[in-house]
């Protein structure tokens, strides 16, 4: 059984200030090379590191994850070599913070990285991810602009930009002079959920994802690379900025306002900056409400990296449905919801659970989904429901020591 499907993998670029989060959610995002085309990984700036933090940390964490890939390659086919890796990393701005780092004269290994990845023929978007402050990203704009202005129609369509805070001053900037680009910023979320601890604040804080004991035993425990991950427990403010991009069958990429494991977004004015959205009210919940399958699945990938042999380690189920993933209804309708073909890569059995994303859709009252718990449910269209949007997710785990859960999101629009 093939236990990754084939699927366009995204291109990411990664900018980053080196921040002691910035680290291990490298340590994390090594885990998941093989689900991303990694176009660029760029040493840069923030307000809070003026210097950045030196330009070999990738470097090393590249290095130890060189030793264990064939191990990561037996539960993978497509983690990428240690040398592929090594081919992207390039020096952006470390001098000037923010807007002081735009301008003639301002380029940098990094920028240009930015720049040529933008202008190639590949017309897969490009998710440039700011862990640190925006302005690398704004000078490959800059210079895209001014000395290829005829291709910045066609760069700007390709950009996508996921910004963790605004850790320089360049949001305004960004707003007006690459107006087209979409950008996602994600202000609160990451605070609350998964960066330092002393700011967490969500209903599951308490859970045992968040102790010492949990990073010991999942993280730590698994040399080398866990020997890196230099937090007490899981910090890792940067790292919404790719789970926004693994491809869990949640669509999240397809637009901010869906939600997925990089959260969920809504547009703030005419524009294209989407910031946070609220779910139930609140607007931590649209990533703490994944965090612990998101906690789960890095448990199960550090396990990859110490098993050689594909049955000492789990793998996620691969979810399929007997239909479409957009489907037409009418109030009234039934509609059978089957996701009756999936199955896993390790024979285990699987729990299924339908249910309802509200706020990603347009019909934020209750839906009665009927056997949600079971791979063939149905669901009644509600009276009410014309001219709106449901989406429905069906959420499969399985039952494995590491579990881990994917999903795949069925869109309903009423007629």
């Amino acid at each position: 059984m093939n236990a990754h499907p084939t699927s366009e993998r995204p291109r990411i670029i990664v900018t980053t200030d080196g921040e002691v989060d910035d680290k291990t959610s490298f340590v994390r995002f090594l885990l998941y090379t093989s689900d991303f085309d990694v176009a660029g990984l760029i040493y840069t700036n923030s307000r809070w590191h003026p210097r950045g933090n030196g330009v070999r940390w990738m470097h090393d964490l590249i290095d130890v994850y060189e030793t264990i890939r064939p191990n990561l390659a037996v539960h993978h086919p497509h983690f990428p070599s240690a040398d592929q890796l090594r081919s992207v990393l390039a020096v952006g701005q470390n001098d000037h913070v923010g807007l002081a780092g735009v301008g003639e004269a301002m380029d940098t290994p990094g920028s240009d990285r930015i720049v040529d990845v933008l202008l190639d023929e590949d017309p897969r978007p490009v998710w440039i991810q700011a862990w640190g402050g925006l302005n690398t990203i704004a000078q490959a704009f800059h210079r895209l602009r001014r000395s290829h202005p005829g291709e910045w129609e066609r760069a700007a369509a390709k950009a996508r930009i996921y910004a963790i805070a605004e850790q320089d001053d360049l949001r305004s900037w960004m707003e007006r002079e690459a107006p087209e680009v979409l950008y996602i910023l994600n202000q609160t979320q990451f605070w609350r959920v998964i960066a330092y601890a002393q700011d967490r604040k969500n209903p599951l804080a308490d859970d045992a994802i968040y102790r010492r004991e949990w990073i010991d035993q999942h993280v730590r425990r698994h040399l080398p690379l866990g020997l890196h991950y230099l937090r007490p427990v899981q910090e890792e403010g940067d790292s919404p900025a790719f789970f926004h991009v693994i491809d869990t069958g949640l669509r999240s990429t397809e637009c901010p306002a869906w939600g997925g494991w990089g959260g969920r977004f809504e547009r703030t004015g005419p524009g294209n900056l989407w910031t946070d959205a609220a779910d139930d009210g609140d607007r931590t919940k649209p990533l703490w409400r994944f965090i612990i399958p998101l906690s789960e699945d890095f448990a199960a990938r550090m396990r990859w990296t110490v098993a050689d042999r594909f049955e000492e380690a789990n793998h996620p189920p691969i979810v399929r449905l007997a239909h479409d993933t957009n489907l037409r209804a009418r109030p009234g309708e039934t509609l059978v919801l089957d996701a009756s073909p999936s199955s896993d890569p390790d024979g285990d059995e699987l729990d299924f659970c339908w249910w309802h994303y509200r706020e990603a859709g347009s019909f934020i009252r209750p839906v009665n989904i009927l056997d949600a718990r079971s791979p063939r449910a149905s669901v009644v269209i509600p009276t009410g429901a014309a001219g709106t949007i449901l989406h429905l997710i069906c959420e499969v785990r399985d039952r494995a020591a590491l579990a881990m859960t994917r999903y795949r999101r069925v869109v309903v629009e009423v007629d």
